[in-house]
């Protein structure tokens, strides 16, 4: 089994630690980072990315905890040894570029080869040809200054490579740059990923980027709050089968990357019950619907506050569709713990819940919600669908076309708009009942 590259356990950043500012910017933070991964430290400004990526550039030691850098404690390295890990491992891409503004933009690539006592000719030769391939070679006898933000931030890739690290950073490398120069930039760092086999760990609040990286970890207040796998690509660190399910709620964290997974959930639920309603209307049902999923008011309460007019607080909806949502959100709920004691029953053997008992009352469910009679065959191909579906085995567009296939081929036989209609609906059990909160152990 692969080894992990970086690792940090219980990884505490302290400054003026014992002095009376003391001050924790990071705290307990627990992870796995794999050669050739691309890993995107995510959050809001102040909430620790940038302190997690300089604690692995070798800048700032720990207060408390352990951080590994290939097997190796970096800051208990002599001081020469740690430059030259600095040097030799470790790659930076600034977000102000820090370019020195005297030297020729061939200078400023060239620049750390000096310090490596590399050849004149030979680290020349190297920052030309990293130069030409990233597009700014026609302009290295150019001071910085004569060059647009875009031309200045692959300058400073080039420079990040020019000594050819295993562990590329990039503290916001585009921070500073419009959506042409930005996508530019992107696009080099994901080359150096994907044809380099080189390591990235990208601090970003851009929710943009989230799409480039195999894992995202999203930071606030000093704390990692939950690891993201992204399924658009193929995973380095090792995933059981099974282990993570590709839900609706990663869709949304994408769309709303500072909310909580309490709030994608809320969103999720909104969606299937809302059609023609105003925006104040929706935020007045996301509130109800809020209520209601956390516990804090039962069905009839919820019905209340759907129903009020809008002047008293209520969403103004009708008192006949005020019902149905509540009754609907509330057979979801009901049927998401069965999906949540299924995939508990992974981790622990007392607990006791089989997949033919899940099949058998999600079968139940659905059929009775879309007035579909199952035969003993489609009940059989079904407890395989809804298990391999929850497990994470099958995705929610594999299961829409079994639902589709013909009885003997594994499938229910459905028209096109059942299985639609089946999918959609037990994709938002899932959203409800799948853990993806990602806790901090």
């Amino acid at each position: 089994m692969a080894k992990p590259l970086i690792v940090a356990r219980d990884l505490s950043i302290i400054y003026n630690q014992g002095k009376s500012n003391e001050f924790k910017a990071l705290s307990d933070v627990n992870t796995d980072i794999f050669e050739g991964e691309y890993i995107i430290l995510f959050g809001p400004s102040g909430c620790g990315k940038s302190t997690l990526m300089y604690s692995i550039q070798g800048s700032l030691p720990p207060g408390e905890g352990t951080l590994l850098v290939k097997g190796d404690d970096v800051y208990s390295y002599p001081p020469a040894e740690r430059v030259y890990f600095q040097r030799h491992v470790m790659g930076i891409i600034f977000q102000q570029f820090n370019l020195i503004m005297s030297l020729s933009v061939l200078d400023n690539v060239a620049l750390p080869q000096i310090f490596c006592n590399g050849d004149k000719q030979k680290r020349e030769r190297r920052a030309q040809s990293l130069l030409d391939r990233f597009g700014v070679g026609h302009v290295s006898h150019k001071l910085p200054a004569m060059l647009s933000g875009g031309q200045q931030q692959r300058v400073s890739v080039s420079r990040s490579m020019v000594n050819d690290p295993k562990i590329l950073l990039a503290d916001e490398p585009t921070g500073n740059l419009d959506s042409v120069s930005t996508q530019q930039v992107m696009d080099k760092i994901d080359e150096i990923n994907t044809f380099d086999r080189r390591t990235i760990i990208m601090v970003s609040h851009n929710a943009a980027h989230l799409s480039y990286a195999h894992r995202v970890y999203y930071l606030k207040d000093g704390y990692v709050l939950r690891e993201v796998v992204n399924p658009q690509r193929k995973q380095i660190k090792p995933v059981r089968e099974g282990e993570t399910i590709v839900t609706e709620l990663e869709q949304l964290a994408r769309l709303y990357p500072y909310d909580s997974v309490e709030t994608w959930r809320v969103k999720s639920m909104v969606n299937y019950l809302t059609q023609d309603y105003t925006f104040n209307q929706i935020n007045r049902i996301e509130r109800a619907i809020s209520l209601f999923l956390q516990g804090k008011v039962d069905r009839h309460a919820m019905v209340k506050a759907l129903v009020l007019p809008y002047e008293r607080g209520g969403a103004e909806v009708k008192e006949k569709e005020a019902r149905r949502m509540a009754s609907v959100s509330a057979r979801m709920v009901d049927h998401s713990t069965d999906i949540k004691r299924f995939r508990a029953r992974k981790d622990n053997d007392n607990i006791f819940f089989t997949q033919h008992k899940l099949a058998e009352r999600m079968s139940d469910h659905l059929s009775h919600e879309y007035r579909i009679k199952l035969s003993k065959d489609q009940r059989e191909n079904m407890t395989e669908m809804i298990a391999d579906r929850v497990t994470g085995v099958a995705t929610d567009v594999e299961m829409n076309i079994r639902l589709m296939r013909g009885i003997r081929t594994g499938g229910l036989g459905l028209s096109e708009s059942e299985a639609d209609n089946i999918t959609r609906h037990f994709e938002k059990i899932i959203a409800q009942g799948v853990d993806v909160s990602y806790k901090k152990e």
